[in-house]
């Protein structure tokens, strides 16, 4: 790449959480054309991310001692779940503590959390991914989940064949903007024993399970992942023609967007109405999956207009609660 190419990509790399792993994609192979300052910008991303991965290690391991102790049996997910599955943890940039905790126990896990002493944490209780999106109940992913040592505790993850599944849905339910997401989604693959099952992978709703389908067909696509045996290789051929150009749009801008102000402090105001639809405007995946409708190649446009009409419908309270604090 040359220096210009470096310099255009470079809020790319770091704005999406993907400085630490360009530095070690650079580091392990030729720097031939790398600016110097380029270089070193990747590598502070990559001591950061290493310094805040030890931190969030520590800080996961403490939360599941205090869960453990009141009788409460989590299971983590993303995070260091799959970092784990990268060649260091810290090339995987932590966020939340994203927890699944039984739902007669996710009052009382709340309760624990919500105290000033575990405030200071992120940690998400609620995700679509599994509540939503997955058709296993939690004892049924607690069935196959294992135990691994972190810090001095155990720390139970789901299994590879859940976890693969769960990290697929994740990246789609988010309409794909985040590049780390298909990675971990690669990871994932490329770390799974011989005895992987993908019929309890792919899981039994065959929409869900072409989803799934794709999300790996687009790691292949797009980050080379390697496929092996996996069912995936007809399907990686195949995909729908909107659906590469659409992840690669949102990777133009792979951070969440600046929404501006609550859109019911602009529904009497058409300019500013337009405005806000615009910038809320669903990309054709999240808009797909949010509807339950099917990777295929029909349009996407009425994915999108009924995904718009759902959640004005939510909406709708705020609107006529704001109308009359107004009036």
């Amino acid at each position: 790449m040359s220096p210009a190419e470096i310099d255009a990509v470079m809020p790319l790399l770091l704005g999406s959480g993907a400085g630490a792993l360009a530095w070690w994609r650079i580091h392990q192979r030729s720097r031939t054309g790398c600016a110097a300052a380029a270089i070193e910008q990747l590598r502070h991303a990559y001591l950061h991310s290493s310094i805040h991965a030890a931190k969030h290690e520590r800080e996961v391991a403490e939360i599941f001692k205090v869960l453990r102790s009141a009788g409460i049996e989590p299971i983590l997910i993303k995070g260091w779940a799959i970092a784990r599955a990268y060649p260091e943890t810290g090339l995987r940039p932590p966020g939340d503590i994203d927890l699944c905790v039984s739902p007669e126990q996710t009052a009382t896990a709340k309760v624990i959390l919500n105290t000033p002493e575990y405030q200071q944490y992120w940690i998400d209780l609620e995700h679509d991914e599994v509540d939503a999106f997955d058709e296993r109940s939690f004892q049924e992913l607690y069935s196959n989940s294992e135990l691994l040592k972190l810090e001095d505790t155990e720390v139970r993850v789901l299994g590879a064949e859940d976890h693969l599944r769960i990290l697929c849905l994740h990246f789609l339910k988010h309409g794909a903007w985040r590049p780390l997401w298909l990675c971990d989604v690669s990871a994932a693959l490329e770390s799974r024993a011989p005895t992987f099952d993908w019929d309890r992978c792919l899981g039994r709703n065959k929409r869900r399970a072409n989803w799934v389908l794709c999300a790996i067909a687009l790691a292949q696509q797009l980050l080379g992942a390697k496929l092996g045996d996996s069912p995936v290789k007809a399907r990686a051929s195949d995909l729908p023609g909107w659906l590469i150009p659409s992840v690669l749009d949102q990777w133009n801008a792979p951070y969440p967007p600046n929404l501006g102000a609550p859109i019911s402090e602009s529904v009497w105001e058409p300019v500013k109405l337009f405005e806000a639809i615009r910038k809320r405007w669903p990309n054709p995946i999240r808009a797909t999956v949010a509807v339950n409708g099917r990777l295929n190649g029909v349009p996407r446009l009425p994915f999108q207009i009924g995904n718009c009409i759902v959640r004005a419908a939510r909406l709708l309270p705020e609107l006529v609660s704001f109308s009359h604090d107004d009036n």
